[in-house]
């Protein structure tokens, strides 16, 4: 079932996708998904070694292996095509992020977000959650409620801002 958003800059009722629990018949789409993002958005500022490191823990056997694992999976899905996906592994850190170009900037991000935690907190306690964002996410975890928690580094090969994201203590 698709939820409706309302945009007020097209006053049009915009479908989200719908969001679901990942399976691993989902490997094969998280993996496309993923590598193409990833080729356009992060491997241009990594070095060779993490470029090729990157490439290799994305393909679908590995994204496979990981579904199998303690990694908790959701994509969002949008007529048949897979259009996001996020996913955290323990203790709390949210390893993957992805939402496809043509899906941007309609929520789909914190919705895929808010999806994961639910998931994730379902079977592990609240904690606070970590990312390692790449230079283009940043702004997205900021607008999700992630701090900084120091300057960028590069780990093989890869840069990246470590940032921590907080429960709120109601």
């Amino acid at each position: 079932m698709k939820s409706s958003m309302y945009s007020t800059r097209t006053m049009a009722v915009l479908e989200m996708p719908l969001i679901r629990r990942a399976t691993e018949a989902d490997a094969e789409g998280i993996s496309r998904l993923t590598i193409d993002l990833v080729e356009r958005w992060i491997v241009p500022d990594c070095d060779a070694d993490g470029a090729r490191y990157l490439r290799e823990y994305l393909t679908p056997e590995s994204v496979a292996g990981r579904l199998h694992g303690d990694y908790v999976y959701c994509v969002a899905v949008d007529a048949g095509e897979l259009v996001g996906i996020a996913a955290i592994r323990p203790p709390a850190h949210l390893y993957n992020l992805f939402v496809a170009e043509h899906t941007q900037r309609r929520g789909l991000a914190r919705a895929l977000w808010d999806a994961v935690q639910r998931e994730f907190f379902a079977t592990h306690r609240a904690s606070p959650v970590t990312v390692n964002a790449s230079r283009h996410g940043l702004a997205v975890y900021e607008k999700l409620g992630f701090v900084a928690q120091g300057p960028e580094r590069v780990i093989q090969g890869i840069p990246s801002t470590p940032m921590l994201w907080k429960p709120s203590e109601d």
